[in-house]
């Protein structure tokens, strides 16, 4: 009788540790697709975050950090400051070049491990200027040249930040000087859209092309005027989207900057214009909603001094309002050096 209890006591520890050893590695892989518990951002769309950070300074405990980091915060996409790439010329060291590619390859082989997408990401506010075009187009040349000599840590794209609209001038300058400034940029769009899309022909890979654009593009404050642009007149907006749809894939970051989603003066309110109109006329746009998180004024646009689980928590009414949209592509934050200051 003894010896039947001693193997039946046994028979159950055995059962019992079987048993927790299959809860734990249940709970471990809950809790890996949640982490943090707190916070909200959807699978099934970008999550992306600016890092405007010296690469070349990064050492592989940094990038171990950021790839945690953005792993936590349910980040999957990254632009990256390649702005030198504007600068690299044949006046330039080959060591130079060598050093800023070395760096882009630890970076985006760091972060791939997290399974995040890296963007090279570049802007000047003059770059629509019809005389400072080489210099995005040589963003897009390095990058091609960049993924053909590094294919297994590519940029997954590009995404420009030509804020135009912060040249000397524009504020306060007539309709005339604003239409001849937003002409310009749509030009610089149609060319460097060009030269993606021929890269996306040649590519044996999957490739990006997006611009960010502040939400009145639509014309939505009365700040802009139409542009007739192609024999068309129409807000910005409509006529970038418009160009963009022509490619197989690409996308706007909409700065609808407010730490509140909701009411006349929300996120939703400042993106819709952008969402409805990709989606009835442009389905080949995503439409990403820039947030901001750093020390700017007014306070309303941003989310500095609040919490990151404040951040996630108005976004996700933001989807709720937006996810029946097949154009409504998800979020990007500015920048991974505010967004871990977060409280």
């Amino acid at each position: 009788m003894k010896r039947l209890l001693s193997r039946l006591w046994a028979l159950i520890t055995a059962l019992l540790i079987v048993g927790a050893g299959a809860g734990l590695a249940w709970y471990m892989n809950v809790s890996s697709s949640t982490l943090p518990l707190e916070q909200h951002f959807s699978r099934d769309h970008t999550n992306a975050v600016w890092d405007w950070s010296n690469v070349l300074n990064k050492d592989a405990s940094q990038l171990q950090s950021t790839s945690d980091f953005l792993y936590l915060h349910q980040i999957n996409t990254v632009y990256l400051d390649a702005g030198r790439y504007a600068d690299l010329s044949a006046t330039k060291s080959s060591n130079e070049r060598n050093d800023l590619d070395a760096a882009y390859v630890r970076y985006i082989s760091a972060l791939a491990k997290r399974h995040v997408k890296v963007y090279a990401a570049a802007g000047d506010s003059s770059w629509s200027n019809r005389d400072k075009w080489q210099q995005p187009a040589a963003v897009l040349a390095n990058v091609e040249r960049y993924n053909m000599a590094n294919p297994s840590a590519k940029f997954a794209g590009i995404e420009y930040d030509v804020e135009s609209y912060n040249q000397p001038g524009f504020d306060t300058g007539s309709q005339t000087v604003k239409s001849l400034v937003l002409g310009d940029y749509l030009d610089m769009a149609d060319y460097l859209a060009s030269l993606a899309g021929d890269y996306m022909q040649k590519a044996d890979h999957s490739f990006d092309i997006g611009f960010t654009i502040p939400y009145w593009y639509d014309n939505e404050n009365s700040n802009i005027p139409s542009v007739n642009w192609n024999n068309q007149t129409g807000p910005e907006l409509f006529h970038l989207l418009d160009r963009l749809n022509k490619l197989p894939h690409s996308n706007v970051v909409v700065m609808a900057y407010r730490n509140a989603a909701s009411g006349n003066d929300g996120v939703v309110a400042h993106a819709r214009t952008e969402v409805d109109y990709a989606s009835a006329k442009a389905p080949n746009v995503a439409v990403i909603i820039g947030q901001e998180v750093n020390d700017v004024q007014p306070a309303k646009i941003t989310y500095y001094g609040k919490s990151s689980t404040e951040l996630s928590s108005q976004f996700k009414t933001v989807e709720d309002e937006f996810k029946a949209s097949d154009s409504f592509g998800g979020i990007a934050i500015n920048d991974l050096a505010g967004y871990t200051q977060l409280h």
